[in-house]
């Protein structure tokens, strides 16, 4: 596997900008769902500076254990790692977010209109729902781009294969493997209405 190092370069340099690109900004509050072990959650915690919040936010309570000690180790005191619901639901009040990650679980489809219902509550008015699926055809893409437009976004960008994926078999693998031999993908970034 890439070692730590070049991982947080990464996430400190090219995936700031990535995030950037979508539309994320310094003081946001961004929520990264089904965040994994953060290799998007730090890129945004260094893009959206101290006065801005990430909420990590994963069912997996191995990976949240690893999250608050990698923040730790990091001195990285803009993420919060929390607990998610198995039913998509989200302990954040109307209007509250600036952004919503949703990278490598769109494709997830059996809570997905209420993933979708919960992000439009939760995000302000013109924030960013940033999308980036993996596991699909492209005809499960372009159903599931119709269901985000149905549920009260509209498509803002679209950064073609720039998302990295990070499946967890190969972060935790012993095997040597470089940040570009990951599998690259689109991400999709829609504006709440």
């Amino acid at each position: 596997m890439f070692n730590r190092e070049q991982l947080i370069h990464w996430q400190e340099t090219e995936c700031v900008q990535l995030l950037r690109g979508c539309g994320i900004r310094e003081g946001d509050h961004v929520i990264d769902f089904g965040c994994g072990c953060g290799n998007y959650a730090f890129g945004a915690a260094a893009a959206i500076g101290t006065e801005g919040i990430v909420y990590a936010l994963d069912i997996d309570p191995n990976v949240l254990s690893f999250l608050k000690t990698e923040t730790a180790r990091r001195g990285v005191s803009n993420l919060r790692p929390l607990p998610s619901h198995e039913d998509a639901s989200m302990d954040f009040p109307d209007a509250s977010a600036d952004a919503i990650l949703i990278y490598d679980l769109i494709h997830v489809t059996e809570h997905r209109a209420r993933f979708l219902t919960e992000s439009r509550r939760v995000l302000k008015p013109g924030g960013v729902l940033s999308v980036l699926p993996f596991h699909m055809t492209a005809e499960e893409i372009q159903a599931m781009l119709d269901e985000v437009r149905q549920a009260g976004f509209s498509l803002h960008s679209i950064l073609e294969n720039q998302g990295l994926h990070f499946d967890l078999h190969k972060v935790f693998s012993p095997v040597e493997e470089s940040l570009s031999e990951l599998e690259l993908g689109t991400i999709y970034n829609f504006i709440r209405l």
